[in-house]
């Protein structure tokens, strides 16, 4: 070791300690490397609960920022999105990242960045789980297995109070429950299941052995527990090929092995160890043998051990491929605006670092966030802007804007997932159109209805001037035409209202908005507006400084190509359109008020009137005229109490 005389000070990053496979199998660990002298510590973030309530922690347990400061041999992350929180230990020796699973295909946030933090040695819970990770990367991480508590785990006497045995999770669809169940109504057989009893281990270890056969239905698994659990407890298994489970089922040999969303295979395996004993019990006494054989924990750990005394020694390390270069002269940069909301923003980066397919660059500006979204965003962008304060929409796509160094400029909200090719047919369609300053893509959800699809289309259309604006969720550009139009406007609280004056200056420069529906972005709405204290009386004053500007006189960029002439008369319809928009605000508030009052003298009517009411209107919304029906549509929302 490093150091015989003390052991090694290890640290390992968790999310908290609740009950799941992998804080277990790390808790299994951490025990028995307290055993052998080891100094283990977990970090845990803020806030978190810091007891282990559900089985034994010999370890420390300290929150996150108090171990910033710890000397430390190893620190050692299996957690994706956590991966930027390593170098924050800064005295620690060594690094580590033990991958549990082979996160994307869980959609997981940090997925593909955890894969590519520059680490010491990177480890995997099973060869299934190595081998997605190498097929991604080029580099095949070290296999680490883990093992099973055979104190807990067990054949216990007693009779079989069930025939089927499942875990039961139905709040993701990826553990394949739903299979299960159907299985189980093809049998006419019930399916018990665990999930929610809040079994402590020994009592979970009772319920695999009161079973007559368990079954898993997952579509992936980095290794599943459960799995070998229930071997260890002599009850034979049914379970699906979902890749970590190949560490000890066997079809045949230790399981039946089915394919995953298979109901009827499923049902037919099943059936066969229900009513073929003597193969229910051949299985039973090899997997038996095999958990014997080889997922002892004190013969693991004793693994895991000599693996992190040879990273402290330098002579483990296996680092994984560093990050690909930013280019010098990028394509487009990818400038997304950040405050607070860390999932929102490491899904987004994942969609960007995934499904980018030009060069590109990415630029994050953080709008004052907490100290872990600033970290992240820090740590995450290949150039940043970190304020420490939030200054708003407009002044922080600016700040990204005078970064960016890319011929095109994408301008994102980071409540939002980008799709595979979504630069290259941007990015395409604004070089078919030489007049487009601004081209957007479909939404899945915005305050106006202008871009919002359910599916993508095929259409690319000019949005026709002074026309509803698209919101600005995703705006790409042509940088230098963004910089000669101003850019963004400052004069806006916030947010709000900055989208539609850009619109409108491009349209008072005779240049074009266009609309790319081939382009299908995932997004969420308000993610970053809704914590705002006041987010309508926000949107009020922001719409009453773009009626004044635009109703008036105030001065608006020329550019070179637009013809004083033809910039004039478009400054005319700007200013029409403005007025309009005026009267029409005015009277929707109107409207507005009125509804809110009826319906606060009224509350006690709604019960029936809201259902007769809600009957009528799905009859009568086909026959109206789309804008009409989108108009009050939302009125009629609005106007509901708590609305």
């Amino acid at each position: 070791m490093a150091n015989p005389g003390r052991g090694m000070r290890l640290g390992f990053v968790e999310p908290h300690l609740g009950r799941f496979g992998g804080i277990r199998r790390m808790v299994e660990f951490a025990n028995r490397l307290v055993d052998r002298n080891h100094q283990v510590t977990f970090y845990l973030p803020d806030g978190v609960d810091l007891r282990c309530t559900w089985m034994r922690c010999a370890a420390e347990v300290k929150p996150m920022t108090a171990g910033f400061g710890d000397e430390l041999d190893v620190i050692l992350f299996n957690h994706e999105p956590q991966w930027h929180l390593i170098e924050r230990f800064e005295r620690a020796r060594r690094s580590v990242f033990y991958a549990l699973h082979y996160a994307h295909l869980y959609g997981k946030e940090g997925s593909w960045e955890s894969l590519r933090v520059p680490v010491d040695l990177q480890l995997a819970n099973s060869n299934w789980t190595a081998d997605q990770i190498w097929a991604e990367t080029g580099h095949r991480p070290t296999v680490q297995l883990g093992g099973v508590n055979r104190e807990m785990f067990h054949p216990y006497p007693g009779p079989k109070r069930y025939r089927l045995l499942i875990s039961g999770e139905q709040q993701r669809a990826w553990k394949g429950t739903d299979t299960l169940i159907e299985a189980g109504r093809l049998l006419r057989v019930p399916v018990e299941r665990y999930a929610g009893k809040d079994l402590d281990q020994q009592a979970l270890g009772r319920e695999y052995a009161s079973s007559r056969v368990f079954a898993v239905g997952s579509w992936f698994e980095g290794f599943c527990q459960p799995g070998l659990e229930a071997l260890a407890c002599g009850t034979p298994l049914v379970t699906t090929d979902n890749g970590g489970c190949r560490e000890y089922a066997v079809d045949g040999e230790t399981a039946l092995v089915v394919p995953p969303r298979d109901a009827r295979q499923m049902a037919a395996a099943m059936r066969r160890l229900l009513d073929d004993a003597p193969l229910a019990a051949r299985l039973s006494a090899n997997g038996l043998e095999v958990v014997d054989r080889d997922f002892d924990w004190e013969r693991r750990t004793d693994e895991f051990a000599d693996v992190l005394d040879g990273v402290c020694a330098g002579s483990g390390s296996a680092p994984p491929p560093p990050r690909c270069p930013v280019p010098v002269e990028p394509e487009v940069s990818v400038v997304v605006l950040a405050w607070d909301n860390l999932v929102y923003s490491q899904l987004f980066v994942e969609s960007v670092r995934r499904n980018t397919d030009v060069p590109y660059e990415l630029i994050i500006v953080d709008n004052g966030s907490a100290w872990e979204a600033a970290n992240y965003a820090r740590a995450a962008a290949d150039r940043v802007v970190l304020n420490p304060t939030n200054l708003g929409f407009a002044r922080g796509m600016n700040q990204g804007l005078a970064q960016s160094r890319g011929r095109f400029v994408a301008f994102c909200n980071n409540d939002t997932e980008l799709p595979p090719h979504w630069a290259r047919r941007l990015v395409e369609t604004a070089r078919a159109h030489p007049n487009a300053v601004i081209v957007v893509p479909a939404v899945t959800s915005a305050r106006d209805p202008v871009n919002v699809r359910a599916e993508p289309g095929d259409a690319v259309v000019v949005l026709p001037p002074f026309s509803a604006p698209p919101a600005a969720i995703v705006y790409v550009a042509p940088s230098d035409r963004v910089r000669a139009l101003g850019g963004w406007e400052e004069e806006y609280e916030i947010a709000s209202g900055e989208d539609v004056d850009l619109c409108f200056k491009v349209w008072t420069n005779d240049l074009d908005v266009v609309y790319d529906q081939r382009v299908l972005v995932q997004h969420v709405g308000k993610g970053s507006a809704s914590r705002l204290d006041d987010w309508p009386g926000l949107w009020a004053r922001n719409r009453r400084s773009f009626l004044d500007k635009w109703s008036g006189d105030a001065e608006v960029p020329n550019v070179s190509n637009c013809e004083p002439e033809r910039f004039a008369r478009n400054r005319e319809i700007a200013r029409a359109a403005a007025g309009w928009m005026d009267r029409y605000f005015t009277a929707r508030d109107r409207e507005d008020r009125r509804n809110r009052r009826f319906f606060a003298k009224n509350g006690a009517l709604r019960t029936g009137a809201l259902e007769l009411a809600n009957w009528g209107w799905r009859r009568v919304r086909p026959r109206l005229p789309p804008r009409l029906a989108n108009r009050l549509g939302r009125a009629a929302r609005r106007a509901r109490p708590g609305a």
